[in-house]
Order: structure tokens, then C-alpha cells, then sequence
């Protein structure tokens, strides 16, 4: 059993299914991703940042090693933009050097210092007072619900089995394994894997295996903008992180499908670890620090989409994946950024300390390691549409015309697992253009409905508690 259906869960249960195993995951959330992993601002990082002798600078490397055959099996967007690194003054020049240096020990190749003349034809819209900036080309931008999908999509075409919307209420250690008490029913397992993210210390606790804790101080406040600015810058472009400032880390970078986001993590309490709300004040202090990299994009006018996430990080600060010692059979994994980046090496190090703790891997002689994504018209040529629609009509329905997204797309996605609108919009972007699902909606709620076989005031946004609409009383 895997407890968490985040880039965690997903990427162990993926790896997992490469052997002769009965393996579940379960996710309180009505689909997979939907907790850091949804909020991730899903940069590849080249790894310069994190000191020799971590367990998350190994899986790092190691993932690195790895993404090019990941990219080719499992059909995922990843696309390796780069990143600057902006210094202002001379004890910043200093530190980008300092990084450099650090990335160079950790095997990152291509790392160049760029002098103000050159950073700036690279990227026009920072800001001119730059001094210098470190060029790390390897840095990349995921699709990171795709990512997840992937990992989750070829887990359940080899065997894993998805328990979504239920939510793990405790565990009991019996000889010979634990039974799962969850929200709808007892399951037992031999075998537990903890990837509960930010809820991660409290699974851990059912069992008395919580040698570390969990705390979530950080709240990272993101900003979508619309396509129109994508261009304006092509890296992903970030200040010098500074541990003592309020806002210590800023970035302001294209998503893969060419958004612009803007990304800044700001230390003040959250209300709860389910606390999700974005405060003016945090806008303001988000606009601030994304000026302080490039003051001449116009931000306010052109916002899509805003949201907050918390980050889980842990009092050891570094990613934990290991047995418990009191009881080997439940494994945590309890990871703080860049989980992301390390995930294919995340599953992997799961695997080996099962394997260490007594589970016994035979190897599939049948695992599929390859999955293909969605076919979608906005990234095909009028031949392929041709194509597509001779092969299904429904490709030439467009429901969502922000984002160019077909009824047939749609379909294809509620039978990949998607059983709401945020499902439906993850999968295939109908709802992320710039009217966010204004004029798409009701009709992505109506073929959610055929498909799914319910009444439409049935069909939610996110699961229980957010139906789309509301029976009208008097």
C-alpha cells in the first residue's frame, strides 16, 4: 500500500509495478497530484544548489541520469529552457560564482558566468542594473500534472491499483502486516509506503514511526499570466536566494506551455495545513520581488490565475526515504523541494529499501515501460487534424477555444481517470486560458456527465463539497 498519490507516490508505485506485486495507492484527494505536487512551479533543476553528501543532492544526479529515458517512455513535456541566476551587486557576483563553483563539484555541466552585456541580449526584460548572472542550460520546465499522469496513467496499465477520494484514518500493525483503516473501508498490506506529503509526520505517528516531523511555514504564492507574455522571457530567471530576507526565493519563468508564472515563497504562518488562500498582501510582496527581476512586464493586467501552496519540509532538512526502525515493513518518504526533479531516483531508492526491508522482487517478464499522451489539437498540424477527425468527428468540436482543446480530448481524459472539471483541466488544459473556464465549463460539465453517466448538478469542481451547480430554490 501507498499512502499519498502525489510525485512520491505515483513514482514509487510506477516502479513498483515492474515486479510480481499486489500494489494499491491511495489518495484522499479525488485524483492524483493535487496536493504540493498541484502547486509545484515544476522547474527541472540542474542541481547546483543543494551541498554534496544529501540524499536529495544524490537523487538529484542520479535523476538527471535518467530523465532523457523517462522523457522517451512515458511521452512527457519537458522542455530545457535554462536558468539565470541575476546578480545585482558585488556580494551577490560573489555567491553566483560561489554556486557555480558548488555546481561544478556536483558534476552540473555547461555552467558560465554571463557578463550585464550578455545576459541581457539573452534576456532583454530584466532588469538593466544587473551585474551578472550564472547560465545553467540544463535547467528545465515540466508539465507537472502531465507528469504526474504519466507516472500514474503506466502504474495502473501494469497492474497498480488507484483508490482515490478515500482518506487513510489509521493503521493498525498486526503480525504479518497492517490494516488500513480508511474512510470507506479496511485494507490489509504487508507493506506500507508513507509519501503522505505534507501529512506525512501524521500517518507516520498511527504507527509510531515518526522519528522526524513535519512543519509548513513556508507558503508559496504563484501567478499565472496570460499567454501574450510568454515571450517575454525565455529562461527561467531567478534572484540570489537570500535565507535571511522575508521573501527569500523569486522567480519569474514561461511554464511549459509558454504562461508566464511568477513565483514567490513567503515565510509567514498558514492557518492549517489546509490552507490554500492568497492574501493582497502577499500579491503585493509577489509583484514586488518579480519587479526586482524584470520591472517592465506589466503583471497586474494580465493575471489568469493566482494560487497558493504550502511546502512540507522537514526538521532534518533534507529528503527522507527510509525504513522505520521499529517497524521495517513502513517506509517514509517525507520530501521537502525539489521532489519534482528527483523524482525517477525517488522511486527507485523506495524500491531497493523495500527490497532491503524483506519484500521479495520478481521482475515482469510483460512490464510495458512506455505510455503515450494525450493526442491534442494544438499541438498538431492541420494534416494531423484531418487526420484525427476522419478517425473521430469529435476532434473537430472545440469545446475550450482559449486553449484549443477538442471534445474528443475530453473524452479521452475522463477514460484516463479524470471524474472532475480540475480533472478534466489538468489533463487537457480546457478552463486554463484566459476567461478560466467561462465560457467551456458548463460544456466540460455536460460531457462529464454523458460520460460518467450522472446527473449534471452531479459533476464537481474538485471532488466533494465544490458541486458546479446548484439547484435553484426559492
Amino acid at each position: 500500500m501507498i499512502i499519498g498519490g502525489g510525485i512520491a507516490g505515483v513514482s514509487i508505485a510506477r516502479e513498483l509495478s515492474r515486479y510480481e506485486l499486489d500494489v494499491m495507492l491511495i489518495e484522499k484527494e479525488a485524483d492524483v497530484g493535487w496536493g504540493q505536487t498541484k502547486a509545484s512551479y515544476a522547474i527541472c533543476h540542474p542541481g547546483a544548489r543543494w551541498k554534496q553528501g544529501t540524499l536529495a543532492q544524490r537523487m538529484m544526479v542520479e535523476s538527471h541520469r535518467m530523465w532523457n529515458q523517462m522523457v522517451e517512455d512515458l511521452d512527457l513535456e519537458l522542455s530545457r529552457i535554462g536558468e539565470l541566476v541575476l546578480a545585482f551587486n558585488e556580494g551577490e557576483l560573489q555567491y553566483v560564482h560561489a554556486l557555480k563553483k558548488q555546481g561544478e563539484h556536483n558534476g552540473i555541466k555547461g555552467l558560465e558566468i554571463l557578463d550585464r552585456s550578455e545576459t541581457l541580449r539573452l534576456e532583454p526584460h530584466v532588469n538593466p542594473s544587473v551585474v551578472a548572472a550564472l547560465h545553467m542550460p540544463t535547467a528545465g520546465v515540466f508539465n507537472p500534472f502531465e507528469l504526474v499522469f504519466a507516472f500514474s496513467e503506466n502504474a495502473r496499465a501494469n497492474g497498480v491499483s488507484l483508490l482515490v477520494g478515500s482518506e487513510v484514518r489509521g493503521i493498525r500493525p498486526e503480525r504479518g502486516g497492517f490494516t488500513i483503516e480508511t474512510s470507506g473501508e479496511e485494507i490489509r498490506a504487508r507493506y506500507v509506503v508513507n509519501a503522505a506529503g505534507l501529512h506525512a509526520e501524521k500517518i507516520a505517528q498511527m504507527v509510531g514511526a515518526n522519528n522526524f516531523s513535519i512543519s509548513h511555514e513556508t507558503k508559496s504564492t504563484c501567478l499565472i499570466l496570460d499567454r501574450c507574455l510568454g515571450d517575454h522571457v525565455q529562461h527561467v530567471v531567478t534572484g540570489v536566494a537570500d535565507p535571511k530576507a522575508f521573501s527569500r526565493f523569486k522567480v519569474v519563468m514561461p511554464t511549459f506551455h509558454r504562461n508566464l508564472l511568477v513565483y514567490t515563497p513567503i515565510p509567514e504562518p498558514s492557518r492549517g495545513i489546509e490552507d490554500r488562500a492568497i492574501e493582497k498582501r502577499t500579491l503585493d510582496i509577489t509583484f514586488q520581488t518579480a519587479r526586482l527581476l524584470t520591472p517592465d512586464i506589466d503583471f497586474e493586467t494580465h493575471i489568469i490565475a493566482s494560487f497558493s501552496g504550502l511546502t512540507a519540509r522537514n526538521n532534518r532538512g533534507d529528503f527522507i526515504i527510509e525504513a522505520s526502525q521499529k517497524t521495517p515493513a513502513f517506509v517514509n518518504v517525507a520530501l521537502p523541494p525539489p521532489g519534482v526533479t528527483c523524482s525517477p531516483a525517488i522511486g527507485k531508492q523506495a524500491v531497493e529499501i523495500l527490497r532491503n526491508a524483506g519484500l521479495r522482487l520478481m521482475e515482469k517478464p510483460n512490464f510495458n515501460p512506455h505510455r503515450e499522451k494525450l493526442k491534442r489539437l494544438r499541438d498538431s498540424s492541420l494534416s494531423e487534424i484531418a487526420e484525427f477527425v476522419g478517425r473521430d468527428s469529435r476532434y473537430g468540436h472545440a469545446v475550450c477555444r482559449c486553449e484549443k482543446v477538442s471534445e474528443a480530448e475530453i473524452v479521452e481524459s475522463i477514460r484516463r481517470g479524470a471524474t472532475t472539471l480540475d480533472g478534466v483541466k489538468f489533463r487537457t488544459r480546457a478552463g486554463m486560458g484566459r476567461c478560466q473556464s467561462n465560457f467551456c465549463g458548463p460544456e466540460v460539465a455536460a460531457i462529464l456527465a454523458r460520460e460518467l453517466h450522472q446527473p449534471y448538478e452531479k459533476v464537481t469542481k474538485k471532488g466533494p463539497g465544490s458541486v458546479y451547480v446548484a439547484q435553484k430554490t426559492y
